[in-house]
């Protein structure tokens, strides 16, 4: 189901202020609660503790412990990012939820190299992912995206900046809106510094613009939030049958490390839990919504057909009570089509 954009987006900060996430951990779901402090951040110095870690030849994760949303006990650092070092500089992909957690990742990336900042792939609008970018101002050549992701920031970058100051009690600071430049609309082969990056399109799976990066010879893929470990895919805004062509796409691709949005690193096993969930979750919903049963009527027989996938996920309760009337208005336009 197809929303526009201006519609949505109210909707999508009701949703983001009124729901959480779950606990954390490897990829089995085990892990703390939203509860306590993420350890990623200190309320007290207000200061973030990331660290870089190597996943291949000069790629790099730094990677979020928060499995909740921004809020005033993890500082607003709440997704992952990933780095690769080339000859010419660094490529940085996704900058965090703010120009201050951007600065704390410029200073992460500058324990393990001196070479600047050059070109941000920013993997979708959720503000998360790209509010760090004018922390690079001064280095960056490129920032890449959607068309849809760039026009959203363009559009509606300070509300985001806005809703995240409210969420975190003021705890990210001030941010500048750096928006990208370099827009993406098909499957496109870069080579930056003399390492060869494919960018390419989702399809609006998990939301409206998603790009995901693959590297083929090291067989390293960062996703954004196309991908989730080790906490429950949010499906409010997706399209979820082309989100379960995409993932089978990214199965085949057979990857060695993935770098999810959020969550921690994982490989093609989390792509197929994930892949095995949504099938489930989309044909019974289908079935139910073809039956006349509403979506309130659905969600228990639903969620007795994906329980089993319960323990790896944390937020799998909320996340699938709060999602359901979209899937569900997705499968029956689905129903309808076909």
């Amino acid at each position: 189901m197809k929303i526009p954009y201006k519609i949505f987006l109210p909707i999508l900060a009701l949703l983001l202020l009124s729901c959480s996430g779950g606990g954390a951990g490897r990829s089995s779901g085990a892990g703390s609660g939203s509860g306590k402090n993420a350890p990623g951040y200190d309320p007290k110095t207000k200061t973030y503790k990331m660290k870089a870690r190597k996943i291949g030849p000069d790629i790099y994760a730094v990677l979020s412990p928060a499995r909740d949303l921004p809020n005033p006990k993890n500082g607003g650092w709440n997704s992952n990012s990933a780095f690769v070092i080339t000859k010419d500089g660094v490529l940085l992909f996704d900058s965090g939820s703010s120009q201050k957690i951007g600065a704390t990742l410029k200073q992460t990336i500058a324990t393990v190299t001196d070479k600047p900042v050059r070109w941000i792939v920013n993997s979708h609008a959720h503000g998360d992912h790209w509010l760090g970018n004018a922390a690079f101002k001064k280095t960056v050549k490129d920032i890449y995206a959607s068309e849809q992701v760039a026009e959203s920031i363009f559009a509606d970058g300070q509300t985001w900046i806005d809703r995240f100051r409210r969420m975190t009690k003021g705890a990210i600071g001030k941010s500048e809106i750096m928006a990208p430049e370099k827009t993406i609309t098909k499957r496109t082969e870069v080579v930056l510094g003399g390492r060869k990056f494919v960018l390419f399109p989702s399809g609006n799976s998990h939301s409206r613009g998603d790009i995901l990066l693959w590297m083929p010879e090291e067989r390293a893929l960062f996703t954004g939030d196309v991908v989730y470990s080790t906490r429950m895919p949010s499906t409010f805004a997706s399209n979820l049958d082309r989100w379960i062509v995409m993932l089978g796409e990214l199965e085949r691709l057979k990857p060695r490390v993935v770098v999810p949005g959020h969550g921690d690193l994982t490989d093609a096993t989390s792509i197929t839990r994930m892949r095995e969930m949504f099938t489930i979750l989309w044909r019974e919903t289908r079935k139910h919504q073809k039956n006349g049963l509403s979506p309130e009527k659905t969600l228990p027989l639903v969620r007795q057909a994906v329980l089993k996938f319960k323990p790896h996920y944390p937020g799998f309760e909320d996340k699938l009570k709060r999602d359901m009337a979209r899937v569900h208005a997705q499968a029956e336009i689905a129903n309808k089509r076909k």
